[in-house]
């Protein structure tokens, strides 16, 4: 039974036993000649009991018919409760009418209104005491409940403490258990709300990836942010290749507009958090659970991840702002473990599945599931207050140097947002990967091999599949964003590859960088690989 009828049908049967012991204080008034009540006043009490009876399981149906799933809400207009209260209307109507008209000529209907009126009040009164008492029993009851439930939950607590006091704020924090006994309240809410609002996917623009790229580069600048288009294409490729994705680079150059204004052009959600410096495992950034409250500690992250799961179709970005504010590989390293896993495997346990509790609906158990509409994007400056970031989240993420900025071109830009969903964005990755036109070709393929062997050779660097299969989806896309596959080639080598060289002094550096140079000029020309050489020129400076 719903929970909406449950309560109709108790609040009901309690107004029905009330009205007995009413009738019967009448009776014994009357039975006492206290207050005699005529023949006629006891029929219309009875009919009158007839109707609150067929009125009542009129209410009781109706309230079942339009309240939700669960019992928790009804939708009721105001021609739905006339309807609903239409069978008490007509009754009573019928019954003045019979009163009117048969008073005078049948004995049933021979009503004496005086003794009719004070019968009814004595009633009344009687409904109206039983009502007092049952409200003072129920607030007494309650109060020696949330007592005995603080008690118990304080000594528990004080006991765990070896004998330490409970605080003033403890004893407030027990009085505020939820009796539904949700471990996840918000995430349960979550489950309530998608349960009654169903999700319905808004249809996607018919785009193409160069498109996507133009025009979102067009609504940063009608937003009077200014980026190389370099910049913006390999953003939307790294999504292709990777759902780690760190933009690093000084502060002030943009790191953190870019995936807020993508959100805003593309339609898609965003949640940001910003990375603390005492940041030290998942808990602080997913929430941990309370024992003493018997709650879990949901964060905003943790609630937008679990909402992704709803919206299939929604591209979502959880940007971590300052995430090297503390070491990745501590507060982040489940995500960086999971993703490196088969899909079907990607959940991060909150806690024990022993601790029990109502648990939301959409988690695994007690593990909370990255669904694939799911991107991670990390920004990270340079400069002294942050941690470096290791060649373990390096190896993983997909890194864009924002170490320039480009220049207005004066023309201004009125650029209206679009809606790309999840499905549209990999439907796009997928068909640009799958396109022998913007894929390496074998010249390509060698003429990389050539600086990749010499880095091996005269370095002692080498990259493993991850980054190979990063730079096979990474390259096509890049090229349908309109971009060239030499330039994609010379992103992934100078941000994956020779980026390892930093903090390197060996000897025979010096030399080795010089060589290299020389090589990458003889492949190709300085505009395809400008970020290798100026990396390299970068490293020269440090050493020469």
């Amino acid at each position: 039974m719903k929970k909406v009828t449950k309560k109709t049908c108790e609040n009901g049967l309690k107004s029905l036993i009330f009205a007995a012991v009413g009738c019967f204080i009448l009776f014994l008034l009357s039975v006492f000649e206290v207050y005699p009540v005529e023949a006629q006043t006891w029929y219309l009490i009875a009919l009158l009991a007839a109707v609150a009876v067929v009125q009542w399981g009129a209410v009781a149906f109706v309230l079942n018919i339009r309240s939700d799933e669960i019992g928790e809400r009804y939708e009721m207009n105001t021609l739905t409760w006339f309807l609903t209260f239409l069978p008490a209307i007509v009754l009573v109507v019928l019954f003045v009418i019979l009163y009117s008209a048969l008073h005078g000529t049948v004995e049933f209907f021979a009503l004496d209104g005086v003794n009719f009126l004070v019968s009814f009040a004595i009633l009344a009164a009687g409904v109206a005491l039983c009502y007092l008492f049952d409200y003072a029993y129920i607030t007494a009851t309650k109060k020696n409940q949330v007592q005995t439930t603080t008690v118990k939950i304080v000594k528990k607590e004080s006991k765990s403490k070896k004998g330490k006091e409970p605080s003033q704020e403890d004893e407030k924090l027990a009085k505020k258990l939820d009796p539904e006994g949700a471990v996840f309240p918000d995430l349960v809410a979550i489950d309530k709300e998608f349960l009654l609002s169903p999700y319905v996917p808004a249809p996607s623009a018919n785009v193409t990836l160069r498109q996507l790229c133009d025009g979102f580069n067009a609504y940063l600048e009608s937003r009077e942010m200014y980026y190389l288009p370099e910049t913006i294409r390999a953003f939307v490729s790294g999504l292709a290749c990777s759902h780690f994705m760190i933009l690093e680079g000084l502060s002030g150059t943009g790191k953190t507009s870019l995936p807020k204004y993508f959100a805003e052009y593309t339609g898609a959600n965003v949640c940001f958090t910003s990375v603390q410096a005492s940041w030290k495992d998942r808990s602080d950034i997913l929430g941990y659970y309370n024992d003493f409250v018997g709650k879990f500690k949901e964060t905003p992250f943790l609630r937008q991840l679990y909402r992704a799961s709803y919206e299939p179709q929604e591209v979502n970005l959880m940007v971590l702002d300052e995430m090297n504010l503390s070491r990745i590989e501590y507060y982040f390293a489940d995500f960086l473990s999971v993703l490196e896993l088969d899909e079907s495997q990607w959940q991060i346990e909150l806690m024990p599945i022993s601790t029990g509790g109502d648990l939301p609906a959409k988690l695994n158990g007690c593990a909370v599931r990255i669904p694939q509409n799911v991107w991670f994007i990390g920004t990270a400056n340079k400069d002294d207050s942050t941690f470096t970031v290791t060649d373990k989240v390096y190896d993983r993420a997909v890194i864009i140097d924002f170490s320039h900025r480009n220049e207005s071109s004066g023309i201004r830009r009125n650029q209206q947002p679009i809606r790309v969903g999840a499905d549209k964005l990999q439907a796009l990755y997928e068909e640009a990967i799958n396109d022998p036109n913007y894929n390496l070709s074998r010249a390509d393929y060698d003429r990389f091999s050539v600086l990749t062997q010499f880095v091996l050779d005269a370095f002692d660097i080498n990259f493993g599949n991850r980054i190979l299969n990063q730079i096979v989806r990474f390259v096509p896309v890049y090229v349908a964003c309109g971009g060239t596959s030499a330039k994609a080639l010379d992103l992934m080598f100078a941000r994956k590859v020779l980026r390892k060289l930093d903090g390197r002094f060996d000897d025979g550096i010096k030399a080795n960088l010089v060589k290299l140079e020389r090589l990458v000029l003889q492949q190709y020309n300085k505009t395809d690989f400008s970020s290798t050489l100026e990396v390299i020129a970068r490293l020269k400076r440090k050493l020469f």
